[in-house]
């Protein structure tokens, strides 16, 4: 019985969509036919409150199609709930071993350049503990922020995984990639707008104190050889953050999803 009524809500609704493709195909072409015969307020206003309804009309068809052809139960429904939670869990999960699993190749980066350790931090921290108005603590909450915000890119990129049918988690390479993505668009909206509009005014006033008696432009230009060097190192913990986080999301959710 269930499965006639869907047959028919199919049959009613390619109907419709049918009916309404030609109905534009018919109307729109009509007042380049009509000329100077008729009235051209009058076709105009039949436009204006015809061609709307037609065209929202068959978006909406489009849109509910699907769900008028397979109509899952509430059995079904709560099913699939409890599974995306579970994805977001796991998600939540893999960014946070995401987060800790690049601190080693950050300090691994800073030791290269010859950075004291853990400037990477400290400079994230303390420009938040700016913010606060305590920056006495800077690689503390520079490391929680980094852990804080790793974490919840994980639980955002595990629910898109889930709720989008684009997504096919169950794919290594394509779980990998997106991963590899999430973190290419988390460097580009997240960290590049926090350098240049917090980290690079910040650093130019910790260089103003340490190069005293210094041109301001040679000040200007030395935070910004730092800032250059800091982003692209960035980009490439980012990078690695993601193809980690789709690589650890792919195998928690294999095993236990």
């Amino acid at each position: 019985m269930a499965s006639s009524a869907s047959y028919i809500s199919w049959r009613v609704s390619t109907s419709l969509i049918v009916a309404l493709v030609i109905t534009l195909y018919i109307l729109l072409p009509l007042p380049f036919f009509l000329g100077e015969k008729t009235d051209s307020r009058t076709i105009l206003t039949f436009y204006q409150y015809t061609m709307p309804f037609l065209a929202g009309g068959l978006i909406l068809l489009f849109l509910f199609k699907e769900n008028r052809i397979v109509l899952p139960t509430k059995k079904e429904r709560e099913r699939i709930r409890a599974q995306r939670l579970q994805l977001v869990r796991l998600g939540t999960i893999a960014g946070c071993i995401a987060s800790f699993s690049v601190l080693g190749p950050i300090f691994l980066g800073e030791y290269l350049t010859h950075l004291p350790e853990g400037t990477y931090l400290s400079v994230l921290g303390a420009v938040m503990g700016n913010y606060i108005g305590n920056t006495q603590y800077s690689f503390v909450l520079g490391l929680m922020a980094h852990l804080i915000t790793g974490t919840a890119i994980g639980g955002v990129f595990s629910f898109i995984m889930s709720a989008s049918e684009i997504f096919d988690f169950r794919h290594r390479g394509q779980t990998i990639a997106f991963g590899i993505g999430a973190g290419f668009v988390t460097f580009l909206a997240l960290f590049n707008p926090i350098s240049r509009l917090g980290i690079e005014p910040y650093l130019q006033q910790s260089l103003q104190v340490t190069m005293t008696g210094v041109d301001p432009i040679t000040i200007e230009n030395a935070a910004r050889n730092i800032m250059s060097n800091l982003l692209a190192g960035s980009l490439l913990m980012h990078l690695l953050y993601g193809f980690i986080l789709g690589l650890t999301f792919y195998r928690l959710a294999r095993r236990y999803s």
